[in-house]
């Protein structure tokens, strides 16, 4: 596996980095027998302000440096808490299909669903509330009884099927010979 690349402070790639680092520990627990060896490590790959911060607490002995879990998230408080970015409960209440294809609006979702802690039911009703509204009224016949996961792929499949529907037929090509004038008839 391939080492995380450095993380420098920018907020927008906080949890991303996170998920490497977590991932690389995962897959070679051998090589972080302690919880200080896997902080040191995670602090390793961090430059600019980040590599700042991070010295200021593994020179002062802090105890977020005694424990990963501590420093992780002490790390998501100071890196990935932004007040100029929404929450993910924000994020869904503002998430929209709008002119996007179905696909792209049900990744979107799903990637906030992953994180947001709300009920199937919830995420169902928010989903089918923010689809574009032809394919809204052709998915009213759906139960939300299906699941979050079924109700999404249905939309999928049916939008396609509606997308289909729209395309122009080929005209077919026209085999007929050129009129010709001044031809008489033979009896």
């Amino acid at each position: 596996m391939a080492l995380p690349a450095a993380f420098s402070g920018e907020a927008s790639a906080c949890r991303r980095f996170l998920l490497h680092v977590n991932l690389y520990i995962e897959m070679q627990p051998q090589r972080f027998p302690t919880e200080r060896s896997k902080v040191a490590f995670f602090i390793s790959l961090l430059s600019g302000r980040a590599l700042d911060w991070a010295q200021s607490l593994w020179d002062a002995a802090s105890p977020a440096t005694q424990s990963y879990a501590r420093f992780t998230a002490h790390f998501l408080e100071v890196f990935c808490a932004s007040s100029g970015v929404l929450t993910t409960a924000d994020q869904l209440l503002s998430i929209r299909q709008g002119d996007d294809n179905v696909m792209d609006y049900s990744l979107r979702f799903r990637t906030l669903v992953a994180s947001s802690g709300w009920n199937e039911s919830a995420l169902l009703s928010i989903y089918r509330l923010k689809l574009n509204p032809e394919l809204k009224q052709a998915m009213a016949v759906h139960e939300d009884s299906v699941g979050l996961e079924s109700f999404i792929q249905k939309s999928i499949r049916l939008s396609q099927r509606l997308a289909a529907c729209h395309q122009t037929p080929p005209q077919p090509a026209l085999d007929h010979e050129p009129m010709q004038l001044g031809l008489q008839r033979l009896s």
